[in-house]
């Protein structure tokens, strides 16, 4: 049964990433463009699972992915294209998860919520991204002053920067040190802090400011250290305590 849930997804995928193209996109709200992709999105299916007697599933798959684009298309001013994106793509992968459920013997299970293991990983993941960030936050509070001759610079030389990208830059740069450890993966977390000083460090250097140099070390050593602390942390629960 897993076998129709892959050719299921496989046939989203190709219709809605592969086969889909730029112009498709722009101009969905014309008719002619929106038949034409909910139409290779039914061909796909109806070739992938020609011999697995699942029309009805197709023809309800076909149908809501329709509806879905639908409300996407009229949701599109209203609703901020990222977050639009990810709904769309669950409701999608969600239809065909409960259509397959309907007409065969796929079942979901969600014994998984009982096992500490995806607790530890949830409040491993909590703990890299948020709480670390607080806690950094607090530590360079005494060195804030630093940050606003930086914000302060920015606005006089009307230099363009991106909105909040240093706290998703953190965000990620935390993830991946931790992935790094839980994997055993050392020589990643070496690659990654060679990566940021070229691009992150030669800036500050070309910028002539020493103190704000030793605030973002400060700030990327803490956010280092931490994702490591919480990767060995990670790592000893679940081999000795679990």
């Amino acid at each position: 049964m897993w076998l129709l849930l892959l050719k299921f997804l496989a046939a989203h995928f190709l219709g809605d990433f592969v086969f889909q193209t730029k112009k498709m996109v722009q101009n969905k709200h014309k008719p002619v463009y929106f038949a034409s992709h909910i139409a290779i999105h039914a061909a796909l299916m109806c070739l992938f699972l020609a011999n697995d007697n699942m029309w009805w599933a197709i023809i309800l798959v076909t149908v809501f992915h329709a509806l879905f684009d639908w409300i996407k298309l009229k949701l599109a001013s209203k609703i901020k294209a990222p977050i639009l994106f990810i709904a769309d793509q669950m409701v999608h992968l969600a239809t065909i998860i409960v259509v397959l459920m309907i007409f065969s013997t796929l079942e979901i299970s969600f014994d998984f919520i009982n096992k500490p293991q995806i607790w530890l990983v949830l409040v491993a993941v909590i703990l890299v991204t948020q709480v670390t960030a607080i806690l950094i936050r607090i530590l360079l509070s005494p060195y804030q002053q630093y940050k606003k001759v930086q914000e302060h610079s920015v606005q006089i030389t009307g230099e363009k920067v991106l909105f909040n990208a240093g706290k998703y830059i953190g965000i990620l740069e935390r993830l991946f040190i931790f992935g790094f450890v839980v994997a055993n993966f050392w020589e990643g977390i070496g690659f990654l802090l060679a990566a940021k000083s070229i691009f992150r460090f030669g800036d500050l250097n070309n910028a002539k400011e020493r103190h704000l140099t030793e605030y973002v070390l400060i700030g990327s050593f803490l956010s280092f250290g931490c994702a490591i602390a919480v990767g060995l942390i990670f790592n000893y629960v679940l081999h000795h305590l679990i």
